[in-house]
C-alpha cells in the first residue's frame, strides 16, 4: 500500500512538473490564446505569434493569426495547402465548421537529410476573414515526443475574433 502512495505521489510531481514548462501565449491584436511549451525553445516573437525553436534545432513550432481574404472554410483552405510547393505529402486531415488540421510530411531537406513531419492546427473566427494557428514541424525520430506536444497545443488552441 505504501508502495502505491509513493508512487502516486511520484506521478503527481512528474504531472505538476510537465505544467510549470507549458505557458499561455494571447495574441491581444487577433484575439486567439494557445498553450506552449517554454522549456528547451528559444522564443521570437513576432507581430502576430512565436516563433519557437528547439534549442538542439530538432523541430520548430510556429504560432500565428492571418488574415483569410477569400474566407475559404476550412475544407477551401485544405485544398490549398495541399497544392503548397513546401508540403509533399498529406497523411491526415480533418475539419469541420471552424477548425481544420492536417498533418504529413515537407518535401526532403537536402541540408538536414531527413524527413519532417509537420502538424497544422487552424481556427477559424467565426466569419471566416480570420484565422490563428500553429504549425509543428520535426524530425521523424522525434514524432512521439511532438505527439504530446501538439496534441496539447491543438487542445488549447482559440479561434480568433472576427476582423474589424
Amino acid at each position: 500500500m505504501r508502495a502505491f502512495f509513493v508512487l502516486l505521489l511520484g506521478l503527481l510531481a512528474s504531472t505538476a512538473q510537465g505544467q510549470e514548462a507549458w505557458t499561455v501565449y494571447r495574441n491581444a491584436a487577433c484575439g486567439y490564446a494557445v498553450e506552449y511549451p517554454a522549456a528547451g525553445f528559444d522564443i521570437t516573437e513576432t507581430d502576430t505569434g512565436l516563433t519557437l525553436i528547439e534549442q538542439d534545432a530538432a523541430g520548430q513550432i510556429d504560432i500565428y493569426c492571418a488574415t483569410n481574404a477569400e474566407r475559404r472554410s476550412p475544407a477551401g483552405f485544405e485544398q490549398v495547402l495541399a497544392g503548397a510547393e513546401r508540403i509533399r505529402e498529406i497523411t491526415y486531415s480533418r475539419n469541420g465548421r471552424s477548425w481544420l488540421a492536417v498533418s504529413g510530411y515537407y518535401q526532403a531537406d537536402q541540408a538536414r537529410g531527413d524527413d519532417l513531419i509537420f502538424y497544422a492546427k487552424f481556427m477559424f473566427s467565426p466569419d471566416l476573414s480570420q484565422l490563428s494557428a500553429f504549425e509543428a514541424s520535426y524530425p521523424a525520430g522525434e514524432r512521439q515526443r511532438f505527439d504530446a506536444i501538439v496534441e496539447r497545443m491543438e487542445d488549447s488552441l482559440t479561434a480568433p475574433r472576427a476582423a474589424d
